[in-house]
């Protein structure tokens, strides 16, 4: 039985949804901003960003992989009015500077150029143009920013500058991981440190949070909430230290071991198996 539970195929599928009657199946990689869990801790950092938006500026928002940090920026984005602001997503991939600026002109719809100071320029004067054909407030979300160097961290401060720093004419959400935290401890980066308006740390799940999280799934799949015995929860739940896409792959993978042994449900013994046998949850601090 694979270990990659995410890409199982169509008849995999098939037969997990068949095995406990389900119309769909719970606990997929894909989901949309719409169909999110909303856990406490994501609301809070929602409501947070909703309210940087007014403020302008550069936020930045930490949290482990899979915490789901990306899908509530996108949440965020998505609920903003279009009248007011123009979302431009990026996500980064590690490159050298040019290629940074490369990718930036490329998601802002400018003509490439040759050399980094003609891309600096070009996207500066876009992002901060006046004048009535400006059009809504920019509002640049950077994903996966754990890839960027300090040197693109600074060349992003200086793309804020405008005016002596007297109007922020565009904004930018910085989202990564908590490598993001260990680069911006370079002393070079304190005034891009001194610019962020709005700082926040997606969490992971509390106990609590990963029992609603797996009824939820459970519910939206077309299951009863009663597929995992509590006691296959709280183990779900310290194996995967509350991270949502470590939730995801446990749980599935408890599906697939169901499936096999012709169980109806999946108790905490059950879990137990699956977490020991699991390479990635072979040991109690997981992966």
């Amino acid at each position: 039985m694979s270990s990659n539970a995410q890409t199982l195929p169509d008849t995999f599928k098939l037969r997990l949804q068949t095995h406990f009657g389900l119309p769909r199946l719970p606990f997929r990689k894909t989901m949309g901003y719409d169909e999110m869990f909303d856990s406490r801790v994501q609301r809070e950092l929602l409501q947070g960003l909703q309210m940087w938006a007014d403020l302008h500026g550069m936020a930045l928002v930490t949290g482990p992989s899979g915490a789901g940090k990306s899908i509530t920026a996108r949440r965020f984005a998505r609920g903003l009015d279009e009248s007011r602001f123009r979302v431009v997503y990026l996500r980064h991939a590690r490159s050298t500077l040019n290629g940074f600026l490369r990718s930036l002109n490329r998601a802002l719809d400018l003509p490439m150029r040759q050399h980094a100071a003609d891309l600096f320029d070009q996207a500066h004067r876009h992002l901060t143009a006046s004048g009535p054909e400006r059009g809504p407030h920019p509002l640049l979300v950077l994903d996966d920013a754990e890839a960027m160097r300090p040197e693109q961290f600074d060349v992003l401060r200086r793309l804020t500058n405008y005016a002596l720093d007297a109007e922020d004419r565009f904004s930018v959400l910085i989202a990564g991981t908590d490598s993001v935290l260990r680069t911006l401890k370079d002393p070079a980066l304190e005034p891009f440190n001194t610019r962020l308006s709005f700082v926040a740390s997606l969490k992971a799940f509390t106990l609590e949070d990963t029992r609603n999280y797996v009824r939820f799934q459970l519910l939206q799949a077309g299951a009863t909430d009663s597929l995992f015995a509590e006691d296959a929860v709280r183990r779900l739940f310290n194996a995967s230290k509350g991270i949502p896409r470590r939730i995801n792959q446990i749980a599935l993978q408890a599906m697939m071991d169901a499936a096999v042994r012709g169980l109806d449900d999946i108790k905490g013994e059950a879990m137990a198996r699956v977490i020991a046998a699991h390479p990635l949850y072979d040991s109690p601090g997981g992966p």
